[in-house]
């Protein structure tokens, strides 16, 4: 009930738990997600907006999980993922550019290198797939 209405969501919690909640929502709602996380020297940012969803990504929450809380991140890097959230958000709202929608940006604040990789969709994601509603 939280999402429904909303044109866009953007999700940068330190929970998995929460990060699936909020997909599952987006999903079922059609509503895109700009995703960011970060921990330590790295951070990644995606951009759901169906098929894949955040669940294909990421389907359960990991069991050695590594939160910002138990080891730290550099204060920096929440604000270079947190403008390029920003930047993906603005160009959803406008069409301008092309998005990552279906990719993830991972960005290496070490050795400043970023890549970007294709998330494929999960024919059995229950979030998104097989004969399931919301997804794409």
């Amino acid at each position: 009930d939280l999402i429904e209405g909303f044109d866009l969501v953007l999700d940068g919690t330190d929970d998995f738990a929460t990060r699936l909640a909020v997909s599952d929502a987006c999903t079922a709602t059609g509503t895109p997600l700009v995703s960011g996380a970060i921990g330590r020297w790295t951070g990644q940012v995606g951009v759901f907006t169906g098929r894949p969803c955040y669940r294909c990504l990421v389907p359960e929450i990991p069991p050695e999980v590594e939160t910002c809380q138990a080891v730290g991140v550099i204060g920096a890097l929440a604000g270079v993922i947190g403008a390029m959230m920003a930047l993906e958000a603005i160009k959803l709202v406008t069409g301008a550019g092309e998005s990552l929608a279906g990719r993830l940006l991972v960005y290496d604040a070490l050795s400043a290198v970023t890549r970007t990789v294709r998330v494929a969709p999960d024919p059995h994601c229950p979030s998104c797939g097989g004969d399931q509603t919301g997804g794409v």
